[in-house]
């Protein structure tokens, strides 16, 4: 019995040690782990969260969606009346086609102005050949007025010559008639010169008559002469009338293409009737509100019969392709995390069911609350609060970590608590 009790009592200092040991082994490996891997319970899952507003304004007609539920990308959130739109959108249409008509107009007042200068031009052409024309005849006709006062004059100058000669014929017949009824002279000859009187006297006809008909010439050409300058004159006004028309042709082609602009549907008028279909056609689109990715409806206040208006939301939309989680950890840790690290994710609403997460990012900037704050008019002086340095408590840096899988069973939900083990890879 004795020695019994002195095993037992021998027993208990190794007893004891051993639990020592064990105890110091696991706070030491406690602390090891608690110094190589940073953690933190300051964690938060954080997701992006859409407010939803509509773009236009109107009656809202249909609500598809109940608060909290999961859609998909593209199901419907709300719609509102689309009647007035639908209305806008064919009445564009119909502003649109009326500008491509009067484009169609002007370019066809277009079309006719350059056919008026087409045509003014072939006017000058035919205006100039005919005073070429009109000039070659004036040439023609003053060189047959000179040619018939030349003829004129040679005419007048047979007639005196033949006049001439009658005179001499006259006294050379008289002469010998004289001479012989006296007896001095010869009948036969006295014939004779009474035949060259009658034959100069012919020829004197013959002049006179030529005379007349030269003179009828020369009043032909004359008459030919002045009916050319006339027509040259007539062809130079055809010519002023051809310009003129031409000028006020080219005036109203300048005028039709200023009004058009630019043809077809560069046009500014069509350009801005399109623009306008394109709003009106964008506006009816918008009178579904689409599910903008897979996720969440939260907090709907939406219900068929409410007025809608521009950038007021009417739910909140939660992105379940963006969930992610915020650790805040102290400024000493950072030196132990970089990304890519394998973090073990642990929610408060799920203790028995880590996550694993990659750290993503480290953030480059926080505001520290009580360190230093600027005052005066230029805002550049410091003032710094003062501070103990053995109480003063390090700050925290958020550390973006993104999920890698979430278990079975586990919801995430925005803004819970997580607590944060990050495993660096360097170790």
């Amino acid at each position: 019995m004795a020695d019994d009790k002195k095993k037992r009592l021998g027993g208990h200092p190794v007893a004891t040690g051993v639990l020592v040991a064990l105890a110091l082994f696991a706070c030491a490996v406690a602390y090891t782990r608690y110094v190589a891997d940073p953690w933190t319970r300051n964690g938060q899952i954080a997701s992006d969260i859409v407010m939803i507003a509509p773009e236009i304004a109107g009656v809202v007609l249909e609500v598809p969606v109940a608060d909290n539920q999961r859609v998909r990308e593209g199901d419907p959130l709300f719609v509102i009346d689309p009647v007035d739109y639908e209305l806008m959108v064919a009445s564009a249409r119909v502003a649109l086609d009326q500008a491509r008509q009067r484009v169609a107009s002007l370019e066809a007042a277009v079309e006719a102005a350059e056919a008026s200068v087409s045509e003014a031009d072939a006017g000058i052409t035919t205006a100039e050949a005919a005073i070429e024309s009109a000039r070659a005849q004036v040439l023609s006709a003053e060189g047959s007025v000179a040619s018939a006062q030349a003829a004129v004059q040679a005419a007048e100058a047979s007639v005196a010559k033949a006049a001439a000669g009658l005179d001499e014929a006259t006294s050379d017949r008289d002469r010998a008639g004289r001479l012989a009824a006296d007896g001095a002279g010869s009948v036969a000859r006295a014939e004779s010169m009474t035949a060259a009187a009658e034959q100069a006297k012919a020829t004197l006809d013959g002049a006179n008559a030529s005379e007349r008909q030269a003179r009828a010439e020369a009043d032909r050409a004359a008459a030919s002469l002045a009916s050319a300058q006339a027509g040259l004159s007539s062809a130079a006004a055809g010519l002023t009338e051809a310009q003129a028309r031409r000028a006020s042709a080219e005036a109203k082609l300048v005028q039709a293409l200023a009004d058009l602009g630019e043809p077809g549907d560069a046009n500014t008028e069509i350009r801005a009737a399109q623009v306008a279909l394109a709003q009106a056609e964008r506006d009816l689109v918008r009178t579904r509100i689409l599910a903008p990715s897979d996720g969440y409806v939260t907090n709907l206040q939406v219900d068929p019969g409410d007025y809608a208006s521009p950038g007021v939301p009417l739910l909140a939309f939660v992105d379940e392709t963006s969930f992610r989680v915020q650790g805040y950890f102290r400024e000493t840790q950072l030196r132990r995390i970089a990304p890519g690290d394998r973090a073990i994710i642990t929610l408060m609403s799920n203790r028995g069911t880590p996550i694993e997460g990659v750290v993503d990012s480290i953030g480059w900037a926080i505001n520290p609350p009580d360190i230093a704050t600027t005052q005066g008019t230029s805002g550049l002086v410091p003032q710094v609060q003062p501070s103990f340095d053995w109480i003063r408590l390090a700050q925290r840096v958020p550390v973006r970590i993104r999920i890698e899988s979430v278990p079975d069973g586990v919801r995430l939900v925005s803004g819970t608590t997580a607590s944060i083990t990050i495993e660096p890879s360097s170790r």
